[in-house]
Protein backbone atom coordinates (compact mmCIF):
# COMPACT_ATOMS: atom_id res chain seq x y z
CA UNK A 1 0.00 0.00 0.00
CA UNK A 2 1.34 3.43 -0.88
CA UNK A 3 0.17 6.75 0.40
CA UNK A 4 1.57 8.86 -2.43
CA UNK A 5 4.31 10.50 -0.36
CA UNK A 6 7.76 10.09 -1.75
CA UNK A 7 11.20 10.88 -0.41
CA UNK A 8 14.03 12.59 -2.14
CA UNK A 9 17.72 12.35 -1.44
CA UNK A 10 18.48 16.04 -1.01
CA UNK A 11 21.31 17.07 1.30
CA UNK A 12 20.08 18.80 4.43
CA UNK A 13 21.27 22.28 5.18
CA UNK A 14 24.02 22.36 7.75
CA UNK A 15 23.37 24.14 11.00
CA UNK A 16 25.32 27.36 11.29
CA UNK A 17 26.66 28.00 14.78
CA UNK A 18 26.03 31.52 16.00
CA UNK A 19 27.92 33.18 18.82
CA UNK A 20 25.96 32.97 22.05
CA UNK A 21 26.40 36.68 22.71
CA UNK A 22 26.14 39.59 20.30
CA UNK A 23 29.56 41.01 19.45
CA UNK A 24 30.19 44.15 17.48
CA UNK A 25 32.75 44.16 14.68
CA UNK A 26 35.25 46.04 16.84
CA UNK A 27 35.10 43.42 19.61
CA UNK A 28 35.60 40.63 17.09
CA UNK A 29 38.56 42.49 15.61
CA UNK A 30 40.18 42.99 19.03
CA UNK A 31 39.74 39.32 19.91
CA UNK A 32 41.10 38.19 16.55
CA UNK A 33 44.19 40.37 16.99
CA UNK A 34 44.72 39.15 20.54
CA UNK A 35 44.60 35.55 19.37
CA UNK A 36 47.16 36.09 16.61
CA UNK A 37 49.75 38.18 18.44
CA UNK A 38 52.04 36.41 20.87
CA UNK A 39 51.23 37.36 24.43
CA UNK A 40 54.13 37.22 26.83
CA UNK A 41 54.46 39.07 30.06
CA UNK A 42 57.76 39.69 31.76
CA UNK A 43 58.27 38.82 35.39
CA UNK A 44 58.28 42.55 36.16
CA UNK A 45 54.83 42.95 34.58
CA UNK A 46 53.47 39.96 36.50
CA UNK A 47 54.88 41.36 39.76
CA UNK A 48 53.30 44.77 39.07
CA UNK A 49 49.92 43.18 38.30
CA UNK A 50 50.10 41.09 41.47
CA UNK A 51 50.87 44.22 43.49
CA UNK A 52 47.97 46.08 41.85
CA UNK A 53 45.57 43.22 42.61
CA UNK A 54 46.65 43.26 46.25
CA UNK A 55 46.13 47.02 46.49
CA UNK A 56 42.71 46.84 44.84
CA UNK A 57 41.74 43.90 47.08
CA UNK A 58 42.09 46.04 50.21
CA UNK A 59 38.84 47.92 49.46
CA UNK A 60 40.52 51.24 50.20
CA UNK A 61 40.31 54.25 47.89
CA UNK A 62 43.38 54.83 45.76
CA UNK A 63 45.55 57.84 46.47
CA UNK A 64 44.60 60.80 44.31
CA UNK A 65 48.07 62.36 44.50
CA UNK A 66 49.95 59.21 43.44
CA UNK A 67 52.57 59.81 40.73
CA UNK A 68 52.19 58.27 37.30
CA UNK A 69 53.10 54.58 37.36
CA UNK A 70 52.72 54.27 41.14
CA UNK A 71 50.00 51.62 40.99
CA UNK A 72 50.88 49.97 37.67
CA UNK A 73 54.16 50.56 35.89
CA UNK A 74 54.41 48.51 32.70
CA UNK A 75 55.54 49.17 29.13
CA UNK A 76 53.09 48.59 26.31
Amino acid sequence: MTDGIGTTNTPSAQVVKRPSVYQSDSIREVRARAETYPQKASSEERDNLTRLNQILGQDKPLRENAPRGFYLNIKI
